[in-house]
């Protein structure tokens, strides 16, 4: 059962990827200023990583097992 945990959170990020890479594509390719742009750029992908690993750090630390036996599954 955490193996369902785990490909749901891997789906989950896979998305958040494809929509965060939009969303870079869009910053850069439409900037007004280029100097703006870079920096907007470089805001949103540090902010980005800091969120994912953070995520990911919190996700690890769930015991999957307890948790689902608990839930009565």
């Amino acid at each position: 059962m955490p193996g369902i945990a785990t490909f749901f959170y891997l789906v989950l990020i896979i998305i958040y990827l494809a929509m965060g890479a939009a969303i870079v594509f869009h910053m850069l390719y439409y900037k007004i200023n280029r100097h703006v742009a870079l920096v907007m750029f470089l805001i949103y992908v540090i902010g980005a990583v800091l969120l994912l690993v953070s995520n990911f750090i919190i996700f690890r630390s769930v015991n999957w097992y307890m948790l689902i036996s608990n839930a009565g599954f």
